[in-house]
């Protein structure tokens, strides 16, 4: 069965707050669609790239059924991360009642364009469904996540859902963007600010346990307004203080100064360090930026190692006994320039599902690169992710 047509197994509403991975198009995209199927209220999506593909067309299906049937539906989605999406693909869904936006338009035509804005783009993959339950992850509404029977690329990629107070606070994360792009928000919307959601991350992220009167699965909400060091400072804080292992998984592994210090640090005092890049990427000049740092971080003892079978896209950070998930790569656009959202977790059994799956990505679909090996690439190569790297954050 495919990705679109095969019905999911995952408990939507299981009592309390609960939290679970989710790996790949094969898993995400139909409990995605199950939950849209069963919204009753209020579904919305916040969306970089929702194309025309199998997937777009039966997604956007889904919610103009759920409007047709009385559901306020909003869709946000990015004009860059959607471009060439035809204009009709949403014209039934708009007949329908729901509500849709293009973050930052690029056409200067647009009512809403700013030159200004047009670097600043909606990274964000999230859908609430009812207030109740909600997915975050790096995993996008298109082409390239569709299982390969339905002729996708089944790229490899993570998304969290979780049930639970959790969504609402995802649903308020996606009505803060809403608002600010002219939106009509639902009456009496508790809308946090960008100061509040830094604060709420400080408190839930900090050093000290997050079971402490602190709820298990937080949201961390990444713009360029005012809380731009959310997801950074999460990073950093957990790495910083980590003693046992760090994994990480990352489409776009460009860190800055900060975060390679935390990583080598931590190689530095024992801590297992093990960072998967894509062996091939959908940005080559993004991986050739990546390769320069092979040779600085494996001689501090971290292990570097190259996906395989196809194309990484995942974005998920394992330290200790705390997991996290969602669009946020660790790259300067990300940190500069995207909105971004992670769920993160102190859950055992999230925790154990994210480590199962990377110890199971790490033994069975990665190499592992030889420091000896990768000194003697050609000269070409070595010069040419100096360069990629020097040029880094203008990606």
């Amino acid at each position: 069965m495919g990705c679109t047509t095969s019905e999911s197994p995952v408990e939507l509403y299981p009592p309390g707050e609960r939290i679970i991975l989710l790996r790949d198009g094969v898993e995400a995209i139909p409990a995605m669609l199950k939950a849209i199927r069963a919204a009753r209220h209020e579904v919305v999506l916040e969306m970089y790239w929702l194309d025309s593909s199998v997937v777009g067309r039966v997604v956007v299906a889904e919610l103009t059924a759920r409007a047709k049937a009385g559901v306020a539906v909003y869709l946000l989605y990015d004009a860059i991360g959607s471009l060439g999406v035809g204009a009709t693909l949403y014209d039934e869904l708009l007949a329908a009642g729901a509500r849709v936006l293009e973050y930052n338009p690029i056409a200067p035509w647009r009512r809403r364009f700013r030159l200004g804005r047009v670097s600043h783009r909606d990274h964000r993959k999230m859908l609430v469904v009812d207030e109740r339950v909600a997915f975050v992850g790096g995993l996008n509404l298109g082409l390239p996540w569709v299982c390969t029977e339905e002729g996708g690329g089944g790229w490899r990629d993570d998304v969290a859902m979780v049930a639970g107070p959790a969504a609402g606070r995802v649903r308020s994360l996606f009505f803060e963007t809403w608002a600010k792009q002219g939106g009509e928000c639902p009456k009496n919307l508790r809308v946090f600010t960008s100061r509040e959601r830094v604060e709420a991350a400080r408190e839930e992220l900090g050093v000290s346990p997050m079971s402490r009167a602190q709820p298990h699965v937080a949201v961390l909400g990444h713009d360029a307004w005012g809380a731009r060091w959310a997801i950074r400072r999460a990073y950093l804080t957990r790495i910083r203080s980590a003693e046992r292992r760090v994994l990480i998984a990352n489409s776009y592994f460009i860190p800055d100064m900060r975060v390679k210090r935390a990583l080598k640090y931590a190689a530095q005092r024992g801590v297992e360090v093990r960072v998967i890049v894509p062996g091939e990427s959908d940005v080559p000049a993004a991986k050739y930026a990546t390769e320069w740092l092979y040779t600085d971080l494996i001689g501090a003892g971290i292990h570097i190692h190259e996906w395989t079978p196809g194309i990484l896209h995942a974005k998920t950070l394992l330290v200790d006994d705390w997991a996290t998930t969602g669009s946020y790569n660790l790259d300067y656009r990300s940190f500069r320039y995207n909105l971004e959202a992670n769920l993160a977790s102190t859950d055992a059994d999230f925790v154990a599902s994210v480590e199962a799956s990377m110890r199971k990505d790490l033994a069975e679909s990665t190499r592992e690169v030889d420091l000896a090996q990768w000194k003697k690439r050609p000269l070409f190569d070595k010069l040419r992710s100096w360069v990629f790297y020097l040029v880094r954050k203008m990606m």
